[in-house]
């Protein structure tokens, strides 16, 4: 399945289901796979986007359909839930010196609807989970 069907298939839903003037004219940006603590695909996350920031998702299910819609209270940056280097600075931040971090993946935490980016320690059996500004350095699962 492409990038593209993903899009497409996220702005139907968002037509059907968003109900907020912003939301609904807000970018439908590129979509992230989300997999699960195992590594499998799991899903899709669409962020939504305006000049403020990032305002919210939506999470598409493999085949397409919604699993769930979210907006965010404020905006968000976009770079601390988009940009890898971003989301890898925050984690390296937290890791001890010296230690050498993997590549940020979207994940979960608990129940799918905790997204998480999850960035591996490789020297050790840890994870540094961030989400936003927020970063935890736990047991990998």
């Amino acid at each position: 399945m492409s990038s593209h069907d993903v899009r497409a298939a996220a702005e139907r839903l968002r037509h059907n289901v968003v109900t907020d003037p912003v939301a609904k004219s807000a970018t439908v940006e590129n979509p992230i796979q989300v997999v699960t603590p195992d590594g499998e695909f799991d899903s899709w996350f669409v962020p939504l986007t305006t000049a403020e920031g990032l305002i919210g998702f939506l999470q598409l299910e493999p085949d397409l359909t919604l699993h769930r819609y979210s907006t965010f209270e404020r905006p968000q940056p976009v770079s601390v839930w988009l940009e890898p280097d971003t989301i890898r600075a925050h984690a390296k931040a937290a890791a001890a010196e010296g230690e050498e971090l993997g590549d940020p993946v979207l994940t979960y935490r608990g129940n799918r609807d905790r997204l998480t980016w999850s960035v591996p320690i490789r020297s050790r059996p840890n994870t540094i989970y961030v989400v936003g500004d927020h970063v935890e350095v736990a047991p990998t699962s």
